[in-house]
């Protein structure tokens, strides 16, 4: 039985809403620096002994629905990341289900499957309120978070259209909010990785970046990796903001 990360309630997953966040197991990208390692490697979760704190707690998928079923008064919206839920079968129902009680729908992914979220896009049945779109890093540079180097130069075309899918649903004025983030994990992004990123993004895009955290990295070397202290921090995103202004660090 196919297992889930869950968090009953959260005020930052979902900007703005009181949310529940869903984590669907299954990926195809291997980022060293992940912390949702078990979710990333298989489809199904049989349940660690130890929750990354982001995650919650992994349980029955039909627990996600008791539980929306029972907090629907409260809820606001219904925030669905992975893994990369795009992969997911179940993704599309809990998609309705949400719907069905009202709930305003987030998806976080990680821009591979241009054509997924197309389709999930032009749906007006399962297009999302919000969608967040991470960028690694160069799209160049994909090649070395995916288990297949061969497939990198694929990975960055993909992420290339994805953000072209994104940038005509804001100017075509599509009602779904878009929000770009980007980890700020030394060696993998730095100032021309930060260039090339803003190249692609739209004029005003809202790029979110934050700090890279050590500790329960899919890779355990890069647990010994140090975050750019303050002032590296703060010359990256002040860069990244002189290229698109809206750019903020969270």
């Amino acid at each position: 039985m196919m297992r889930v990360g869950l968090l009953k309630t959260t005020l930052v997953n979902f900007p703005g809403r009181v949310a529940a966040a869903v984590f669907l197991p299954g990926c195809n990208l291997r980022c060293p620096f992940c912390h949702n390692a078990e979710l990333a490697v298989s489809s199904i979760v049989s349940g660690p002994s130890e929750i990354p704190e982001n995650v919650g707690a992994y349980v029955p998928l039909d627990s996600v629905y008791e539980l929306l079923d029972k907090r629907k008064q409260v809820l606001g919206g219904l925030a669905i990341s992975g893994g990369e839920p795009l992969l997911s079968p179940v993704l599309t129902d809990l998609i309705a289900y949400a719907r069905s009680l009202g709930l305003a729908i987030k998806i976080d992914t990680n821009g591979t499957l241009p054509e997924r979220l197309r389709s999930l896009i032009s749906d007006k049945y399962t297009c999302p309120d919000m969608i967040a779109l991470d960028v690694k890093t160069d799209p160049a540079r994909y090649g070395e978070l995916t288990t297949e180097k061969a497939a990198g130069q694929r990975v960055e075309q993909a992420i290339r259209e994805s953000i072209s899918i994104l940038s005509t649903v804001e100017r075509e004025g599509y009602p779904v909010r878009i929000e770009y983030r980007t980890v700020l994990v030394p060696g993998l992004v730095g100032m021309k990785e930060l260039e090339v990123i803003a190249s692609l993004l739209p004029a005003n895009a809202n790029w979110q970046l934050a700090s890279f955290v050590p500790g329960n990295c899919l890779d355990p070397a890069w647990n010994n990796l140090q975050p750019y202290g303050p002032a590296e921090t703060e010359r990256l995103t002040a860069f990244a903001r002189s290229l698109i202004p809206s750019a903020t660090h969270r």
